[in-house]
């Protein structure tokens, strides 16, 4: 439960607090570096990184220009894991593949495997003679300093309303954007709208008694699939641009990617719909009723406790 803002703090404190744990473990993960599980630390250093960004973009109206230095750095560390992160989730995508549909010959099951892991280990091979895990704990560092300082100019819920909106639009608008023209840029738009979202919900549910727990896992699922589909997409085109294995090979992995693609195109679909039924100014309405409702119920238990005491 450690991202979550706390409803009985005030938000500057909180988003500092917030920020600046996830930042202190991204760097922590970062320094896996030379174990069995380095891949997995970077995936999950990653993550936290983008855990901050959700979070800046959350109380973006009320960080004022201070966000987009801090989102602009923050994107910039993110994308030097990104190599060694997506490599990783390419093999891990491959066995779920295999293991999913069984069409492949256990031979070239092996050989595809196996010049993905090594694809795999020459990426990490350069990210250890580019210094990449070092310079980014370098990076984090210093912006774990700036958010144990940053200040908000408005404070409450009004400091999260407009920031939330804009997510739930940004979110609808890449939703209709890969259903008119259905490219991988487009779904991958997609999912980082959806990733915003289903952060920034799962930051808010203490503060709105759970009541928002069905639409954080609607979300987290949402964001799922749609990773899945972008992995999908990241292993084609290591097996079209890289030559990895024989063509024969290549092509019969190609046309198990493109039905496993359309599977998941289908089922974001179906998780999207009941997030489109809701208008953005509607769930922003209703998270700010929960959230209100939240804080007042904490503060009358707070008087309760007093006059016991």
């Amino acid at each position: 439960m450690a991202y979550r803002l706390k409803p009985n703090r005030s938000l500057s404190s909180e988003v500092r607090r917030v920020g600046a744990k996830q930042l202190a473990r991204a760097i922590a993960e970062l320094r896996a570096v030379g174990t069995a599980r380095r891949d997995d630390a970077v995936h999950e250093a990653r993550r936290h990184v983008k855990k901050v960004r959700a979070l800046l973009r959350l109380v973006q109206p009320a960080l004022g220009d201070v966000y987009y230095a801090a989102n602009r750095r923050l994107r910039a560390a993110s994308r030097l894991l990104a190599p060694i992160a997506d490599g990783a989730s390419v093999v891990d995508t491959f066995a779920r593949l295999d293991a999913r549909t069984h069409r492949l010959s256990r031979h070239t099951a092996v050989r595809v495997r196996a010049a993905l892991v090594e694809r795999q280990a020459r990426v990490d091979r350069k990210a250890t003679l580019d210094r990449i895990l070092g310079r980014t704990a370098a990076l984090l560092r210093a912006e774990e300093h700036r958010v144990a300082v940053c200040e908000l100019n408005s404070h409450g819920f009004h400091a999260i309303g407009s920031g939330l909106e804009d997510s739930v639009r940004r979110l609808r608008r890449a939703a209709k954007r890969a259903a008119a023209v259905p490219t991988a840029g487009r779904y991958h738009a997609w999912r980082r709208r959806a990733k915003d979202l289903w952060l920034q919900l799962r930051l808010l549910e203490r503060c709105c008694g759970s009541a928002i727990t069905a639409d954080v896992r609607r979300l987290e699922a949402l964001d799922d699939c749609l990773g899945e589909h972008h992995n999908v997409v990241l292993l084609e085109e290591a097996l079209t641009r890289e030559a990895l294995v024989s063509r024969r090979e290549t092509a019969m992995c190609l046309h198990l990617l493109r039905r496993y693609q359309a599977t998941l195109r289908h089922r974001a679909t179906a998780l999207a719909q009941p997030l489109a039924d809701e208008k953005p100014k509607q769930l922003v309405r209703r998270v700010k009723r929960l959230w209100h409702t939240q804080r007042r119920a904490h503060f009358a238990a707070r008087r309760r406790w007093r006059r016991a005491a």
